[in-house]
């Protein structure tokens, strides 16, 4: 199956499971032992790999005051868009002081709050390389729990490594530097 058809968690699982020789699924929830495996483990799998901090799960969100008192020494409160995790805030293109409360960012800032995190984007929007890289993961997965075949899952887990790099050099050549003004050879050469 073309990395481009894999549309849905569903799709990388059945992917894998077909490359294995196992039964597709149709749901996570059915009792049979690949929906079993892959609902125990998907989203292991599939996190340890967004660990990595990949430019297209990069976003920029405008924050969203929240009315009322925080209780702190902040005062204003923020809501966190939902599946975003923050890494800094910015108001202007400028870092403020800021912290974390619940579901909540705390900041001194009265308005133009702007979160800048990493969020997980729908499997379509995952480049081929990823999810390809996923599959492969998810096969060694299943090459281990469903068929005990140890020898061809750590093949499949050494060419998901690779993938992986792969994935992670086309994704740094797309990086450009976020300050490039600032660099010491820069300010050196300007005197």
């Amino acid at each position: 199956m073309a990395a481009q058809s894999l549309n849905t968690d569903i799709d990388l699982i059945n992917a894998a499971l077909t490359a294995t020789g196992n039964k597709p699924i149709t749901t996570l929830e059915d009792a049979d032992s690949e929906s079993v495996v892959s609902m125990a483990n998907f989203e292991a799998v599939v996190g340890a790999e967004f660990a990595h901090p990949w430019t297209w799960t990069t976003t920029t969100r405008r924050l969203s005051r929240v009315s009322g008192d925080t209780d702190t020494i902040w005062t204003t409160a923020w809501q966190v868009p939902s599946g975003v995790e923050v890494d800094r805030i910015e108001v202007s293109g400028r870092p403020v002081a800021w912290e974390s409360m619940s579901d909540l960012i705390l900041t001194n800032e009265a308005e133009g709050v702007v979160a800048v995190g990493r969020y997980r984007p729908p499997v379509r929007r995952w480049p081929d390389l990823f999810k390809t890289a996923i599959v492969q993961r998810l096969e060694a997965l299943f090459l281990r729990a469903l068929n005990e075949d140890v020898a061809a899952a750590d093949a499949r887990d050494k060419a998901a490594d690779r993938t992986i790099r792969l994935a992670r050099l086309a994704d740094s050549r797309k990086r450009s530097p976020r300050m490039p003004t600032t660099s010491a050879l820069l300010e050196a050469r300007r005197g």
